[in-house]
């Protein structure tokens, strides 16, 4: 296993302060250093109507079955609060990614839910021997608000390989921005706005 905690654990004293990359059409997009990391840590918060529950029940439903013309998906274990699987992610221009995820939710104080994610050891055989892991850690984190759900969405993501950081990071930022675009929508029973792979 790559990492063996969420979020929360990320920071330390010598942790960067959170810096605004965007905020637009109501998500905000952060990012910052992580001491001993290549990229950065992002979060990305908006607000919609639906409830936590609600949130945190698409999270480990629809969402993980969403089709991506870049990734081979192949669950291994899968319940209400819990999901474990295997994503082979594929590329034009770079090697593939090979990873196993684990996705748990866990009930909070006055309604609150956090769904947590990490990436693990590729399970089961590679399907080719140069796939190259990904590493991922973080959360999703909703919080219920008068009229529905502050969603926030942290990820500390390294993909691999030797692509300078600085190449990768806008990719990264918009590959985060969709994924919170998409729960918003999937969750709130709209139409998914189109994304990488789509």
């Amino acid at each position: 296993m790559f990492f063996l905690a969420a979020c929360p654990v990320f920071a330390s004293e010598q942790t960067a302060q959170w810096r605004v990359v965007s905020d637009k059409d109501g998500i905000r997009l952060e990012a910052r250093r992580i001491p001993g990391e290549r990229f950065d840590e992002l979060r990305v918060t908006t607000s919609l109507k639906a409830s936590p529950k609600t949130v945190a029940d698409y999270l480990l439903g629809k969402y993980l079955d969403e089709k991506n013309k870049n990734i081979s998906r192949t669950f291994i274990q899968r319940g209400p609060d819990m999901a474990l699987w295997s994503d082979v992610l594929s590329t034009s221009v770079a090697s593939d990614r090979c990873y196993s995820m684990r996705f748990e939710r866990h009930a909070l104080a006055n309604g609150a839910m956090r769904v947590t994610f990490v990436s693990l050891d590729y399970a089961g055989r590679k399907p080719m021997p140069d796939c190259i892991a990904l590493r991922a850690r973080g959360e999703w984190t909703m919080t219920p608000t008068g009229d529905g759900t502050r969603l926030s969405y942290a990820s500390l993501t390294d993909i691999g390989g030797s692509a300078p950081a600085f190449l990768v990071h806008r990719s990264l930022a918009s590959a985060a921005v969709s994924s919170v675009r998409k729960v918003v929508a999937g969750s709130s029973g709209l139409a998914l706005p189109r994304g990488i792979g789509d």
